[in-house]
């Protein structure tokens, strides 16, 4: 057997944590036994396999000063994030996966503080780990231009979509208690996020204020008290606030929209746009940094600086079928390239390469 630790402390999240949560099933097959650290035992996505209790903040001084003491005697360990371990540990190879080099590509965002972290952190993740992986071709090139070439190649691993859960929903039943539940407008523009500034929320929301069709709202989903302090005119008329939706409703919820938006300044991948295809869902997304390699033909692209661009997309989207039928028939042609099976089946052979050299 192979003894395989990773660290799942942010398998709650959104992102990593659907990395995380979506691999570990695939995973936990022979010839690898699994233990995972987590915040708190025992959680319904991963009850059944073995578990350290870890309750260390990430990126804390707490965090690297237990992983020698919680990361048990293993073969690898793999770190889901750049916040690998700085001391030794017992792991005899390690692994880590960087998804992107927001922090050094978008310095103006981030403190001091942040930005010293994260480069010294990549630095260390990239030139000091037995395998690295990353989730584009794009992020790849990033992280050799920010922090150099490593002596071990990067490996590019395109993360999947669950196709089981994100299908098309068509049940009436479902729309209704969906509008209800979420007290969605009749029409609407889907945007699936966080607040973070790369998101480009403030360009999105400039865009859309210019739009004067008073049936067509624009649903923004993810923590919205934060949204709504983080954006200057999120006040205006026909803009809806969704905190949280589990992964139940959101295939309904990418069913139900006119299209999804992503109009981000910087992507390392951009999952949202893929769920999205997956639902029949037509997507528009900026044509900038990972997003026209993972999108290929079946989006609309934008230029996520240009308020009237993104206005006019919406609406040529919204209201041209002909182009609304062909991106919803290329997306899901488009999204079949990406598979959790296939993502899961390549960190295998990299974990096993690992034991074997």
């Amino acid at each position: 057997m192979i003894d395989l630790c990773i660290d799942a402390r942010m398998a709650l999240a959104s992102g990593i944590g659907t990395c995380i949560r979506q691999l570990v099933p695939y995973l936990n097959q022979p010839p690898f036994r699994i233990i995972l650290l987590v915040h708190q035992k025992d959680q319904s996505w991963c009850k059944d396999i073995e578990q350290i209790h870890f309750d260390a903040k990430i990126y804390s001084i707490r965090e690297q000063r237990l992983f020698p003491l919680k990361i048990p005697n293993c073969d690898i360990f793999w770190s889901p994030h750049y916040n690998v371990p700085l001391l030794p540990i017992r792991a005899k190879k390690r692994t880590v996966t960087i998804h992107d080099a927001c922090h050094l590509a978008l310095e103006h965002n981030f403190s001091w503080l942040e930005k010293s972290y994260a480069k010294f952190m990549m630095s260390r993740a990239l030139h000091h780990s037995d395998a690295v992986v990353t989730d584009s071709l794009f992020s790849k090139n990033e992280l050799v231009n920010f922090l150099g070439n490593p002596k071990k190649e990067i490996l590019v691993n395109l993360i999947g979509v669950n196709h089981k859960q994100f299908q098309r929903v068509t049940d009436p039943s479902a729309h209704e208690y969906l509008r209800k539940t979420y007290q969605l407008p009749e029409r609407f523009v889907l945007f699936v996020g966080n607040r973070k500034p790369h998101k480009n929320l403030s360009g999105l929301l400039s865009a859309f204020s210019e739009i004067t069709d008073p049936h067509l709202g624009l649903v923004l989903v993810g923590k919205s008290k934060e949204l709504r302090h983080s954006c200057q005119i999120a006040k205006q008329k026909n803009v809806f606030f969704i905190d949280f939706v589990p992964d139940e409703d959101l295939s309904g919820l990418y069913s139900l929209a006119e299209l999804l938006i992503l109009p981000s300044f910087y992507e390392g991948f951009g999952l949202p746009p893929l769920e999205a295809m997956s639902c029949g869902c037509p997507t528009i997304v900026s044509n900038t940094a990972s997003l026209p390699e993972v999108c290929g033909n079946a989006s609309y692209f934008i230029n996520p600086k240009n308020p009237i661009e993104i206005r006019d997309g919406i609406l040529k989207v919204s209201f041209d079928q002909e182009l609304k039928s062909q991106l919803i028939s290329r997306g899901y042609e488009r999204v079949k390239m990406y598979d959790w099976a296939r993502c899961a089946q390549l960190y295998r052979s990299i974990f096993e390469r690992l034991y074997r050299t």
